[in-house]
């Protein structure tokens, strides 16, 4: 009857360590496989993603060692591969990185909207060739209005707005043109790079699955026989 209430005292005393306070968080990285989905910020599809998520923490004190639990979850992100690596890498650049959030305060938030990016870089630069064919058009007539009157003198003002305005437009043709082709250039060449990380964080994946399941013995690797000769 003793030792029953030593025993029931005990377990008590451990119950009693659980520690939880409004400062106590605890952060988890995980990589998550699955369907090729949409990132925002991101012009591909991914397969491997890394998940960032920030929980309470409660912490268990059991024979003078912490361990800590995760209970409600915050906020939880999903990022490419390479989103998590511009974010651990550039520290104080910019605003910070994008990111696709997926839960937050316990609500599960819907899948950001496909954008497709090719299409948008063909929309913008129509838009930005459709204003400047407009202003040529703008142009052209004021020039032939002036121009085509007949015994009336052109005004310096109107003469100073048509120099203005052909000015304007050989600015446009010969730096903001070529700057808006860069753009593309350099959304193109980043397009690539992430889908270079994407591939490369695949492989990683993979690479990673296989050791794992020849450890665990779901794989068979078969022996060399015999011994290899190395070749010159």
């Amino acid at each position: 009857m003793v030792l029953g209430n030593i025993g029931e005292v005990m377990r008590n005393h451990l119950d009693q360590k659980h520690e939880t306070h409004e400062s106590y968080g605890i952060l988890s990285l995980s990589r998550m496989t699955g369907t090729p989905r949409h990132l925002f910020g991101s012009t591909i599809k991914h397969g491997d993603t890394i998940v960032l998520k920030i929980s309470e923490c409660e912490v268990s004190r059991e024979f003078q060692k912490s361990r800590y639990m995760d209970n409600k979850t915050f906020i939880e992100v999903e990022m490419s591969a390479s989103q998590y690596a511009e974010a651990i890498t550039t520290m104080n650049a910019g605003c910070g990185v994008p990111v696709t959030l997926r839960r937050v305060n316990g609500k599960q938030i819907q899948d950001p909207p496909i954008v497709d990016f090719k299409e948008r870089a063909k929309s913008e630069l129509r838009s930005e060739m459709g204003e400047l064919a407009e202003r040529i058009n703008e142009l052209s007539k004021d020039a032939k209005e002036i121009l085509g009157r007949k015994g009336t003198p052109i005004k310096a003002d109107e003469r100073k707005k048509i120099l203005h305005d052909i000015t304007m437009l050989v600015q446009e043709v010969r730096s903001n043109i070529p700057f808006a082709h860069e753009c593309l250039e350099e959304s193109v060449e980043e397009t690539v790079t992430e889908a270079k990380a994407t591939l490369d964080a695949f492989l990683t994946s993979m690479r990673e699955r296989l050791g794992q399941a020849v450890i665990d013995g779901k794989i068979e690797v078969p022996m060399l026989e015999g011994k290899i000769t190395p070749t010159e």
